[in-house]
């Protein structure tokens, strides 16, 4: 699914260098930021109505391919890389700063969760849909998000986390589109408070 997403991405994107090896072998061997954390949302996005159509659908998808594609747990600049990377793809084909700089404030949007319009928040809402998963989806990803914070100890991951989780439950809402907030916001807050209650 994700292969072919960037393919269609890429027809809409002329003269972009295909570089799907590079994005395969980055996105492999991660337990929760790999390529079933893209076809997740890749899938989402799919089934949209139009009316949350992006300004720009291929650039919108390059973004979405990209938005984890620098990912090492712990670090506080692997959105700025991974926009960075985007970016260069879009330079030396040609395309124009603004085309980069969408692109950039798309991927940066998932570094806070707090986008500032809709295409912002059309992928801070993807790259949340975890949240609404069934029960037992969502304690796979926790699982997921531990393994990949293995190398950190409990008595420092387990603060983190937690403190990262409140900053979410604390928001007025999880979601920035209605849309989504309607089908996804009440077992998403469920799932949250539940991990919550265990630290």
């Amino acid at each position: 699914m994700v292969q072919h997403f960037y393919q269609h991405c890429l027809a809409g994107l002329p003269g972009l260098t295909p570089d799907w090896e590079r994005i395969q072998e980055a996105y492999t061997g991660r337990a929760y930021h790999n390529l079933e954390h893209l076809a997740e949302m890749i899938g989402h996005y799919q089934a949209l109505p139009t009316s949350l159509a992006p300004a720009s659908a291929p650039l919108f998808g390059l973004a979405l391919i990209y938005h984890d594609l620098i990912y090492v747990a712990g670090r506080k600049d692997n959105e700025a890389r991974s926009a960075d990377e985007a970016c260069l793809a879009l330079r030396r084909a040609g395309y124009p700063p603004a085309d980069e700089a969408y692109c950039r404030r798309l991927i940066m949007a998932t570094k806070t969760h707090h986008p500032t319009d809709k295409d912002e928040g059309l992928l801070v809402d993807l790259d949340l849909a975890v949240l609404a998963r069934p029960t037992s989806g969502y304690n796979a990803y926790a699982k997921a998000v531990r393994q990949e914070f293995s190398r950190y100890p409990d008595f420092l991951y387990r603060p983190g986390r937690k403190k990262a989780l409140r900053s979410l439950a604390e928001r007025e809402t999880l979601y920035y589109h209605p849309y989504f907030r309607d089908r996804w916001e009440e077992t998403a807050r469920k799932n949250v408070d539940a991990e919550i209650s265990r630290y």
